[in-house]
């Protein structure tokens, strides 16, 4: 079909002011830093037109546009990842950054009915006037709660305490790929959105799965989700920007690092803080991270100096923990039974209250979650293996396996050296039975021996995961769709062939992009790298 009768029918869906199909537009939706390990990185398929709806009947129509042309779409939030662009040739990027409204916050329920481009940072200024928060995500605050909700993963910093946005989500809107708009959970009976399920069985698995579908099963306009209590001021007292950026920290926070000689006292003490039900966060931020985005220069010296690198691993086995208290009694009583745990699993804790710059990194990096951005310093790009979520003890072994599996591919110059642990997680839902940790790669695609040895990696961590029955982590979609599907599929009760089923009922024709969720037919590839 000509260019001008593709522009001009989807320009009757949104008008003219809000389609493309400038190819100098057209590739800045094809360029991606992150998710994307082909040769042709970091360029991903340039869409055939971006089109930008701002409700959901101009989604609706959008699809419509698409299935009459013969083209499939593909819709994100906030692309941030290959995940969300096309995966072949032939796609209509639908691009949901007009409908970008916070359309209810329900302080008494602690309930945010958000669209697709609300991000976090948004949703989260809004929320502490109210004396609530909401879980913010790894991928750092400005991502989408609704993409991460309906459509990704879902972990993050402060899992413990405002839980794991797989199960935030609560009532839907949904379009679907033949156009139908509909709702799930209490919104579908007109009931409000508090309820995600019933009345009858439950789509959640249907809609999102443990990763979700990335698109591959339509479009999701609007989302409530699950907001938590703040005990921190409602307008907290901030000035500057990132490295200089200072900040007060509430009188009732507290900070601490949580070091221990082994990965089994490690593991332990997080067990020990869930069954206690203490703490506002725990998380891995490992030394190799840390280093990687503040002192990227510093961090390539150390190679070759053995003696400086063990003493950094020294602090392989390490929490950071935070206390965000209701009352100054509640703090007393927290601080105490974290004293004693620490001791309990033969640890050392370290309060950083006099830490310099400590009200700068509690809020950017552990509350607000700014940090992500920051690791693509070292060389441009970043990845992550392993990861599956888990009871405790399975994430901790993830992460050894992982060091130990990177640490070859560092002395062969085929990964940058990030001292090996760099593993990120923590545990979610106030349950030790419930958490991760993945490990973090950081490369250079112009260096064709990073570009083989990233792909490499992927798949020999992926097949460890297999083999030691780690079970499917976000590692996995480091892989070809098919690759993936080849390692996993045999050992997961044939999820593909589910996938497929899911995809086909919804999807018969195959209108949605469905190349990083599965493949389109039985047979046929996934496409890109997720």
């Amino acid at each position: 079909m000509r260019t001008g009768d593709i522009l001009r029918r989807l320009e009757e869906t949104v008008g003219p002011d809000y389609v493309s199909m400038d190819p100098a537009v057209l590739d800045g939706y094809a360029f991606q830093s992150f998710g994307n390990l082909g040769e042709s990185a970091p360029w991903i398929h340039r869409p055939v037109a971006v089109v930008l709806p701002s409700t959901a009947e101009e989604v609706r129509a959008v699809i419509q546009a698409c299935r009459d042309l013969k083209l499939k779409f593909k819709a994100f939030s906030t692309g941030w990842g290959a995940h969300g662009g096309p995966g072949g040739d032939g796609v209509v990027q639908i691009d949901l950054r007009r409908m970008d409204r916070i359309l209810d916050l329900d302080e008494k329920n602690m309930i945010a009915l958000v669209e697709p481009y609300v991000i976090c940072a948004q949703l989260q200024a809004e929320a502490l006037k109210r004396g609530l928060n909401l879980h913010v995500i790894g991928a750092g605050c400005g991502t989408s709660p609704l993409a991460s909700c309906t459509s990704m993963d879902g972990t993050g910093w402060t899992g413990l305490s405002t839980g794991y946005n797989c199960r935030n989500v609560l009532a839907v809107e949904w379009v679907l790929p033949d156009g139908e708009i509909i709702r799930l959970g209490s919104a579908g009976s007109g009931c409000g959105w508090f309820c995600g399920d019933g009345p009858g069985p439950s789509l959640r698995g249907v809609m999102r799965g443990l990763f979700g579908a990335r698109s591959g099963l339509g479009v999701f306009t609007k989302a409530a989700v699950k907001l938590y209590p703040w005990h921190g001021e409602p307008r907290p007292r901030v000035e500057g920007t990132m490295d200089d950026l200072r900040a007060v920290v509430p009188e009732n926070f507290r900070i601490y690092m949580c070091v221990f000689p082994s990965f089994e006292d490690y593991a332990d003490f997080a067990y020990r803080v869930a069954d206690a039900e203490i703490g506002f966060m725990i998380c891995k931020n490992s030394i190799g991270l840390i280093l990687s985005i503040f002192m990227p220069r510093l961090l390539k010296k150390l190679a070759g100096r053995d003696n400086l690198k063990a003493a950094l691993n020294a602090a392989e086995h390490m929490f950071q923990f935070m206390i965000a208290a209701a009352s100054p009694g509640e703090l007393e009583y927290q601080e105490r039974v974290l004293a004693e745990l620490v001791e309990e699993c033969r640890g050392a804790l370290v309060d950083l209250a006099g830490a310099p710059g400590l009200g700068g990194a509690v809020w950017w990096g552990m509350v607000r979650g700014a940090l992500p951005p920051l690791s693509f310093r070292m060389g441009g790009m970043m990845g992550t293996s392993f990861g599956t979520c888990a009871a405790f003890d399975n994430c901790v072994n993830q992460s050894r396996v992982g060091a130990e599996l990177k640490r070859r591919y560092i002395e062969q110059d085929k990964l940058f050296d990030d001292l090996a642990d760099n593993a990120w997680g923590g545990v979610y839902e106030g349950s030790g039975h419930y958490g991760h940790q993945e490990e973090l790669i950081l490369f250079d695609h112009r260096d064709p021996r990073h570009r083989s040895g990233v792909a490499e990696y992927a798949l020999e961590a992926a097949e460890a995961m297999r083999d030691r029955n780690f079970g499917v982590g976000l590692g996995a979609f480091m892989l070809e769709a098919s690759e993936r599907d080849r390692v996993f599929g045999p050992h997961t009760w044939d999820y593909p062939s589910w996938q497929r089923r899911i995809k086909e009922m919804l999807d018969p024709d195959g209108a949605a992009d469905g190349s990083f969720y599965c493949a389109d037919r039985e047979g046929a590839e996934g496409g890109g790298r997720g």
